[in-house]
């Protein structure tokens, strides 16, 4: 992914606050001089030097049934976005020296995928991973809420798998080059327009990406 220095996110804490944001990451895999990219969730422990993140498919899917051993991946973790119209520019307006933008948040891991077919580790990945999500809630919903044989079924149909990060790359590109005014300016007209994502692209500007 090419980062230029301004828009790099480079702080551990900040890139896992990231994947936690946004779990449903974009596996990309490289099998047979085929490209085969996924919709995955995936968990993340604070576990090695850039941490540990663990997913499950369903015993059909094909990055379990092609090859399951271990493989490089990649796992592309994105924010919402939303394009940058010239005219919420404040400065240069009158020399025409604007152009159209698209802001966003991105964040690559990359590791080796290796599975795991065992339905305790399933059992203690989904409870981790639905506790996580459903955290924060007045009654949040827990893996212990239904049937032990629906949850035994469930585990028995699924095949689990952990990626052990060895790199991580971050990037916010959110106008960071543009002056305060100008960035006040982009805040203002995504909190006006009507897609969800650009409401929350001018939040994480107005946050600085924090």
């Amino acid at each position: 992914m090419h980062v230029q220095p301004l828009f790099a996110m480079t702080e551990r804490q900040a890139l896992h606050r990231h994947i936690r944001d946004y779990p449903l990451a974009t596996v990309v895999v490289s099998r047979s001089e085929k490209m085969d990219a996924n919709l995955l969730p995936l968990h993340l422990s604070d576990r090695g030097p850039h941490g540990l993140l663990s997913g499950h498919v369903a015993r059909s899917h094909s990055l379990w049934t092609q090859d399951p051993g271990e493989t490089e991946v990649t796992a592309v973790f994105q924010s919402p976005n939303a394009y940058i119209s010239p005219r919420w520019y404040v400065n240069g307006q009158r020399s025409g020296r604007n152009a159209p933008s698209w802001n966003y948040v991105v964040v690559q891991a990359q590791g080796r995928l290796r599975f795991i077919d065992d339905a305790d580790w399933m059992r203690t990945h989904l409870a981790a991973l639905t506790a996580a999500q459903e955290a924060g809630r007045p009654q949040p919903w827990l893996v212990e809420d239904a049937s032990p044989e629906f949850l035994s079924e469930t585990a028995r149909r699924l095949v689990g798998f952990e990626i052990e990060i060895q790199a991580l790359t971050g990037k916010r590109f959110l106008s960071q080059q543009r002056t305060e005014a100008d960035r006040e300016s982009l805040v203002r007209n995504l909190e006006g327009e009507v897609s969800w994502g650009a409401r929350a692209v001018g939040g994480l500007i107005g946050r600085r990406g924090a």
